[in-house]
């Protein structure tokens, strides 16, 4: 009965929206939008919560928000773009509505964008509370949030490549959307009842699993993928896109809550499965199908059956609602009961209220717990925690979710009442657990598990036992929370605001303490890590002992070019990483060490390993796994732990690299004021641009270390070693440009600089780079001549020009990494040189852009000269790029170049030649003091097989690549790069003087196949 005290309170309704809609990158210009938007819902007492997505293209807004219905009719018909007139709106609506108008008219007149306005009031799904779950006194949010978000729908960036175009497609309406559901069932029953093909159709939830607990279309056909959030659903769909994976050549139907997540989700699928017969989804999601069949025949259905059984679970505090509770139609229905789908996590009976308190004590995800086993559980823990009938008294029920019900008998948070052994036994049953998870994707898991056996180890110290030691809610921090708080778009802010209210005289907690605050966590620099600083030390006194710092001169071969440091005695550790737990050492050797042991049969690479372990040449933890022949073969079958090391003493030979005796580089300093910042003192060159010839890699990695060319320019240069910090990336078979820095604080504003949206700032780049390649066949220079994309990338790819007569040809595909063993590419006995990490043009790459310019052309070899820009920054970028316009950079054969086979088994000859020669040469190997013993050294120069296999033991420890027969230089060179910096700001944001930024070029020579180009200009 309403009261007759005051005036009557107004029915409350909620509404649910989204449009996908070009915007901006720039969170400055956006943020006037959002400020627009929080003053109309402010002056509309809305509460909820609206996402604004910060792209140019792909996202837009999506919002959820509650009040009455004339506030949100007004806010409707806003956002409608209709015309208010007076007869509509009250004056303080009509004058939020205009005010947001204009502001609205004003932004996106400034992006030169068509405004914002959805397009039907059917875009927005209306739902009221008929059933009396929450009074009309009390907000369905705790307030209004809106937000500036990069994703208005969160997968992590999994959808980046999805624009707005691609959204609004393979739309079923509720009405095509009701037949398919109905031609489904009844395939399904065809099926059962004969021996039918399979049925190509398949329906999948693209909801969340808790939200498909309680309710579904065709429950038993749907698919439930399983995530705990939306960003897992990609993921999912990955693997189940192979070729016999669930979804291809399937007729794809999906649906979701309200539509958005299926508008992206739907795009994707069809760029992952392109073998798909169609991907359809429910416009306007469950909530749109409802309003028109959840009514029993009201609203124009046609008396057909709802197909959508169970409740549809929504974000606010009402937490689901059954079919007939979507729309604004007040009609009762009551001739069709809504059928039960959920289950009680404990006791499976069927029960589908998610409760407030309901919540898992690890991760708080919503349990559904029945009633009768929300008492029985609370009894037992009261006995469990020694909390007597009769005693005064209680605690807190706790619950285990589906992936944590493993826990329920050792994990609480509160420890309030447990006797020392129970605490014990606890302890027992977690160390149990965490042993079980292995691996690095296990990480957070043992760390959530090692946090709680440290908890019940604190409250058995010092007279702690039995104490409450986290009586407080976890949410909001009250002590006398009874888990109202509890909400997705609740949480800390509705107590918050309770608190507000109750300093302000409402009287309504206003004793409650303020939410706790998380310490701020002061975490110190990787680089800086005890671990990481041990290490550091260790590889400096290993180059200091082996020699392995100096200059390319030296080791050099005059006649050659070739640089082949002297062998020495290295001991290699590895810490065991989450792929190698539970395998064995036999494993580890044959797939990850494998270094020689490739070119045997497995009995002869079982008895080299075996001979190694015989001569205590591995150990795991300083321990030599094996002293003893007689148990060797047992040794290999030790399994490995987590937090294992290896070390490995090895005779080490490094392939020859190809170099000058000094290699060429230029110092520079940056613009004044461009390091203000950094506090640091700018004495000596800030910069180093290095000419970095072929086949030498940057780092030491793989077989390289002395052979590195860090190393060998700190000693060119008299820098201590590993001083030296490269400031981007660049191939091992690329030359060209490379920027170093000693300085820290340089390298934090120059790869600031680097890493730069490059999407953001296409057309100006914080970072110009400007490649020449020289590529097969004659590149096209004329529209007429426009390559053409193969069909497969036909949707996920495009190719343009920059201007019908500029000349420059724009590639925009998506670049991923595909690991070797899941290529469908077939890596030559030529083209291994880096056959583990190969890049492809797939539909869930990264964004890439890349520019193209012919230079010139020689028609007697079929060559072009091509200058290159690449706008983006992916690895392999450009020659993927040229690879798929049909013309591969010449020797690049990893990505459809080609090398003679005869001057490749001549390089390679040379090359084995002259590493045998080094080795017979040196006379006294070098090892670190300590390290190893003198008998470990004789086993390890006669187990080596660059020493005794002479010239094929050589051929065979190493590949075509390091061997420089083919795939260590490509005709690639990194020619010039731009660097631009911001003039520094003064206190006020006023910048000083001149306003254009700062820029440096730095330029290299050109490499001898380019042929003096002289049309070297930018592609941006």
């Amino acid at each position: 009965m309403a009261s007759t005290d005051g005036p009557p309170v107004k029915r409350q309704c909620c509404i649910l929206f989204y449009k996908y809609h070009p915007l901006t990158n720039d969170r400055d210009v956006l943020e006037t939008y959002r400020s627009a938007t929080e003053a109309l819902c402010t002056s509309l007492h809305l509460t909820g919560r609206i996402l604004i997505g910060l792209s140019d293209d792909g996202e837009g807004i999506n919002g959820t928000l509650a009040g009455t219905k004339e506030d949100l009719d007004a806010y409707v018909q806003c956002m409608l773009g209709n015309g208010i007139s007076k007869s509509e709106l009250d004056d303080a609506r009509r004058d939020a509505v205009a005010a947001f108008r204009e502001a609205s008219h004003q932004f996106f007149a400034e992006l030169n964008l068509p405004e914002l306005f959805l397009g039907s009031p059917d875009d927005f799904k209306w739902s009221s509370d008929d059933a009396g779950r929450i009074s009309d006194e009390e907000s369905w949010f705790p307030d209004l949030t809106i937000k500036i978000v990069k994703e208005i729908v969160s997968v992590g960036g999994a959808f980046a490549n999805i624009k707005t175009k691609d959204t609004s497609v393979g739309y079923l309406t509720p009405q095509e959307w009701h037949q398919e559901i109905q031609s489904l069932m009844k395939k399904q029953d065809e099926k059962e009842g004969s021996a039918k093909e399979e049925v190509e159709t398949v329906l999948i939830d693209v909801r969340n699993h808790k939200e498909c607990q309680i309710g579904a279309f065709a429950p038993g056909l749907s698919i439930d993928p399983q995530t705990k959030t939306f960003a897992q659903f990609p993921q999912w769909v990955k693997e189940n896109s192979s070729e016999t994976g669930s979804l291809q050549n399937k007729r794809i139907l999906m649906y979701c809550t309200g539509g958005i997540r299926c508008e992206k989700a739907s795009a994707y699928v069809r760029q992952l499965v392109p073998q798909n017969k169609g991907v359809y989804h429910l416009k306007g999601g469950i909530h749109k199908y409802n309003e028109e069949f959840g009514q029993d025949a009201v609203n124009g259905s046609n008396g057909e059956k709802c197909l959508f059984v169970g409740k549809n679970f929504v974000f606010d505090r009402r937490g689901a609602l059954d079919a007939k509770g979507h729309g604004l139609d007040e009609t009762t229905a009551s001739s069709n009961h809504q059928s039960i789908v959920g289950k009680c996590q404990y006791c499976s009976d069927p029960y589908d209220t998610f409760c407030p308190e309901n919540v898992c004590t690890v991760c708080r995800e919503p349990v559904l717990v029945c009633e009768n086993c929300q008492l029985g559980l609370h009894q037992k823990q009261r006995t469990l925690r020694g909390i007597d009938d009769g005693e005064k008294g209680d605690c807190r029920t706790e619950y285990h979710c589906e992936d944590h019900i493993h826990l329920k008998a050792c994990y609480f948070t509160s420890l309030h009442g447990f006797a020392e052994e129970e605490l014990e036994k606890q302890m027992e049953q977690l160390q149990m657990h965490s042993d079980e998870l292995q691996g690095k994707k296990n990480k957070q898991k043992r760390r959530t598990l090692r946090k709680q056996i440290d908890k019940i180890q604190a409250s058995m110290k010092g007279g702690q036992l039995g104490s409450e030691l986290s009586t407080q809610c976890r949410h909001c921090g009250s002590p006398t929370c009874a888990s109202d708080c509890w909400g997705f778009h609740g949480g800390k802010t509705r107590m918050v605001n309770r608190k507000q209210r109750g300093d302000q005289g409402s009287g309504i907690d206003a004793d409650m303490p303020a939410p706790k605050t998380h310490k701020q966590r002061n975490r110190v620099p990787s680089n800086q890590r005890p671990a990481k600083r041990q290490k550091r030390q260790n590889a400096l006194a290993e180059i200091e002992a082996l020699h392995l710092c100096s200059p390319p001169s030296h080791h050099r071969n005059e006649a050659t070019g070739l640089r082949v440091p002297p062998p020495v005695i290295r001991v290699l550790r590895s810490n065991v990483k989450g792929r190698w737990v539970g395998k064995t050492l036999r494993w580890l050797f044959s797939n990850e060490f494998g270094e020689g042991l490739h070119s045997l049969d497995k009995e002869e690479s079982d008895a080299q390993m075996e001979q190694a372990m015989a001569a205590g040449l591995i150990r795991i933890n300083g321990v030599s796994v094996c002293c003893d022949a007689s148990n060797a073969a047992t040794a290999l079958d030790t399994v490995l732990r987590n937090m294992d090391t290896i070390e490995r003493i090895v005779h080490w030979h490094e392939p020859p690299v190809s170099v000058p005796p000094k290699i060429t580089l230029t110092k520079h300093n940056l613009p004044e004021g461009a390091l203000a910042s950094i506090g640091e003192d700018a004495a000596g060159p800030q910069l180093y641009c290095i000419n970095k010839p072929s086949s030498v890699p940057i780092y030491p990695s793989g077989p390289f270390y002395a052979n590195s060319l860090l190393m060998m320019v700190e000693a060119q240069e008299g820098l201590p070693p590993k001083s030296l910090i490269p400031l981007h990336r660049i191939d091992r078979a690329t030359s060209g440009v490379l920027l170093c820095t000693s300085m820290p604080g340089v390298a934090r504003v120059v790869q600031g600089r680097m890493t730069s949206s490059a999407k953001a700032h296409e057309s100006n780049p914080p970072v110009k780079k400007l490649y020449l390649a020289r590529v097969k066949g004659k590149f096209p220079v004329l529209s007429s001549e426009s390559p053409t994309l193969p069909k497969r990338f036909a949707d996920i790819a495009s190719i343009g020009w920059c201007g019908e007569k500029s000349g420059v040809v724009e590639v925009r595909a998506p670049i991923a990494v595909q690991l070797s063993n899941e290529s469908k590419v077939t890596f030559t006995e030529e083209s291994q040189s880096n056959a583990v990490m190969h890049r492809v043009v797939r539909s869930d790459g990264k964004h890439s852009v890349s520019r193209f310019k012919r230079i010139s052309y020689n028609p007697t070899t079929n060559e072009s000269l091509v200058s290159c820009c690449p706008i983006t920054g992916r690895g392999h970028q450009l020659r993927v790029h040229l690879q798929l316009l049909g013309h591969p950079i010449q020797n690049d054969v990893e990505y459809s170049g080609s090398v003679g086979r005869e001057s490749r088994k001549e390089r390679e000859m040379l090359s084995a030649k002259t590493m045998l020669d080094v080795a017979k040469a040196t006379t006294e190997c070098r090892l670190e003091d300590g390290a190893v013993t003198t008998e470990e050294v004789t086993a390890a120069i006669k187990l080596c097989k660059c020493c005794s296999g002479g010239l094929d033991g050589i051929q065979s420890s190493f590949n075509s690549a390091q061997l420089l027969g083919s795939g260590h230089a490509i005709d690639l060179h990194a020619y010039k790069y731009c660097l631009s910096f911001d003039r520094e700001k003064e206190s006020h944001g006023v910048e000083r003087g001149n306003s254009a930024p700062m820029s440096m070029e730095f330029a290299t020579d050109l490499p001898s196949w380019a042929n003096g180009p002289n049309d070297l200009t930018w592609l941006y």
